[in-house]
């Protein structure tokens, strides 16, 4: 793949979805998509996805119109073949694990091994601005894998908190301390990385900083060159 025939979709059943498209079309030789179905990401055929923030219980709802939908999403997601970016609401549905659901639960897609729990910081009016450190990964580096700090302002709105990763294969991007009601303090969480997953609990989209899309565009070419290397193994 090359830089100009990346296609991202935004998957775009309820949420922050054009503040994803807009932030995207800053980045050259991307094109992005709003993608609403099943047949619509097939015909796109999207080397990445995003998965907004917004309700995750009703983007579940809205999503069973479309029984294919995720199933489809499981697919794709869990054979790596496309990479994958969930914020707020789309980590949660990434997630393995959700505590605090609503009753009767969520249809998730899964896959992701960390445990993760909604509205963690609690209602709209708690919503907060922080400034976060990311360490990015970049293996396209010489002499292999090296971390790439970077200071980005973390928007969180009624935001999970990812409480534990369930696998050396998860990798913590992104932890703060956050001063819990009672006052005693606690690491937090709030992004990660594993295979071709991403989850940030807060939201990159409403900044003006468009730095961890780059990211993401850069996590796609990784993914699909992968992707490529073992399709030749297996020829």
């Amino acid at each position: 793949m090359t830089n100009d025939t990346i296609r991202v979709g935004v998957l775009s059943l309820q949420g922050g979805v054009i503040e994803h498209v807009n932030m995207l079309k800053k980045i050259a030789n991307v094109i992005v998509k709003e993608l609403k179905s099943t047949e619509q990401i097939k015909v796109f055929d999207p080397h990445g996805m995003i998965l907004p923030g917004g309700e995750s219980t009703a983007m579940a709802i809205i999503a069973e119109k479309d029984q294919e939908l995720f199933p489809y999403l499981q697919q794709l997601v869990h054979s790596q073949k496309i990479a994958v970016w969930g914020t707020c609401a789309g980590s949660i549905m990434l997630s393995n694990q959700v505590d605090h659901q609503k009753k009767g639960g969520q249809s998730l897609i899964g896959g992701l091994e960390v445990q993760i729990s909604r509205n963690y910081f609690g209602r709209q009016i708690n919503s907060f601005e922080t400034t976060l450190t990311l360490n990015l990964h970049d293996d396209q580096e010489e002499g292999g894998a090296s971390i790439n700090k970077m200071e980005f302002e973390g928007i969180f709105i009624r935001a999970p908190a990812i409480l534990k990763t369930l696998s050396d294969k998860v990798h913590i991007i992104s932890d703060f301390n956050h001063t819990k009601p009672d006052g005693t303090e606690e690491t937090v969480i709030v992004a990660v990385q594993q295979d071709n997953m991403l989850a940030t609990v807060f939201h990159p989209e409403l900044t003006n900083d468009n730095r961890f899309h780059q990211y993401f565009v850069d996590f796609i070419i990784k993914n699909n060159q992968q992707q490529q290397q073992q399709l030749n193994i297996i020829k």
